[in-house]
């Protein structure tokens, strides 16, 4: 059976069948697009004449037979809501489409920077098993510079052993001053032993310690500023300048006694720890003289000098007596002449060179007292100060 796809034509006259030979000639008919559809797809965007690009109305959709049935009538807006459709008939528009943003050229969409300090080479430092490693690292350094900087400091400064002469509290110190103003009164100038080493000072009153030379070193700065200005003498430099001569007068007395004990050749256990202890106690007498200045003025200030470098003398006497002139034998355990602050026991014979021994610490008490008058005389009140208060209107 031959299939004729044209029907007869208008006259009446039958087209003659297509032979097989002419249709193997020209070839299969085109396929069909979307089913129905024999045009291609008009393309998306606004054509070249389209009104739409210069803000006129959209022409009215016209049927697949080509003319307009709304045409001559008023137009009317009328909103119909949107139906899907399977498929295109012939000369119907496709759906309109949203045309998505080009990809070169103008209006293409740049690419996004990355923010500014974060870099993908440094990603890995972020990781918190990379940060945990190096915190670990860094607190590992850290510690050995610390050990480190502690075993040189302890070559310079005994600090294990400073810990033995600030080994105080508040009992101590209420003795201690008791002692060294109102010595007369003390019987047991002994010192105390826990087998070979002696005992803290907070457990011994007669054991030297470097918190009240401390104390009175910074008490005297303060009251020497004080004075200063009550004499209309004070300035921010005047501070710097005592505290310096201070401590100059202290550097030079342990050095003139190391001297003069290299010298006399004095075998003895006092340190220079014990001796910075010793001579630093005329501080607190330093101050006392000065506040008694402030009341009494010159004649109460040489008055109290004259009492606490007596008072001050018979201590040193007494105390240094059991370090300088103690005779015992090195093996004796509970004996002054082993101790050692700094740990090192040592084994001296120290019964030879009572005379030398008795010459050193007389100069010890006598150089105590011309110290105390050198760093005192320029700053006792000479006499009544009137204080003019300026009037307020």
């Amino acid at each position: 059976m031959n299939y004729n796809p044209n029907p007869a034509s208008a006259a009446g006259r039958p087209r003659p069948p297509k032979r097989v030979s002419d249709v193997n000639a020209m070839g299969p008919s085109a396929p069909m697009m979307g089913g129905g559809a024999t045009f291609m797809a008009p393309p998306t965007g606004p054509g070249i004449l389209d009104p739409n690009m210069y803000g006129a109305p959209a022409p009215a959709p016209v049927n697949s037979y080509g003319f307009d049935p709304n045409l001559g009538q008023p137009s009317q807006h009328i909103q119909q809501p949107p139906q899907q459709q399977p498929g295109y008939g012939y000369g119907a528009p496709p759906p309109q489409q949203a045309a998505g943003p080009p990809t070169f050229g103008i209006g293409a969409p740049q690419p996004v920077a990355p923010p500014t300090g974060q870099y993908p080479q440094f990603a890995m430092f972020q990781q918190p098993i990379v940060q945990d490693m190096a915190m670990q690292y860094g607190q590992k350094l850290a510690d050995q510079g610390k050990q480190i900087m502690e075993n040189q400091f302890e070559k310079w400064v005994p600090v294990a052993k400073l810990k033995y002469y600030f080994a105080v509290d508040n009992a101590y110190v209420g003795r201690k001053l008791r002692l060294l103003f109102f010595p007369y009164m003390h019987k047991d100038w002994s010192l105390r032993y826990d087998q070979e080493h002696p005992v803290q000072p907070r457990y011994d009153v007669n054991a030297p310690d470097l918190y009240l030379p401390t104390m009175g070193y910074i008490t005297y700065v303060i009251v020497a500023g004080l004075l200063l200005g009550m004499q209309k003498r004070f300035s921010p430099e005047q501070l710097g300048i005592q505290a310096s001569s201070a401590m100059a007068y202290s550097i030079f007395e342990l050095v003139i006694y190391s001297i003069a004990l290299y010298v006399m050749n004095v075998k003895t256990s006092l340190k220079t720890l014990d001796l910075l202890a010793f001579t630093g106690y005329k501080y607190v007498n330093i101050v006392v003289c000065l506040m008694v200045s402030t009341l009494f003025f010159k004649s109460g200030y040489y008055i109290a000098l004259a009492y606490t470098s007596f008072s001050f003398g018979f201590f040193l006497l007494r105390t240094l007596r059991t370090k300088l002139l103690q005779d015992n034998s090195p093996a004796a355990p509970s004996g002054a002449i082993n101790y050692d602050p700094y740990g090192n026991p040592q084994q001296f014979d120290y019964s030879g060179g009572k005379k030398r021994k008795l010459y050193f610490l007389f100069m010890v008490v006598a150089g105590q007292a011309l110290f105390a008058f050198l760093l005192s005389k320029h700053l006792y009140l000479p006499e009544a100060e009137v204080l003019t208060v300026p009037k307020t209107f």
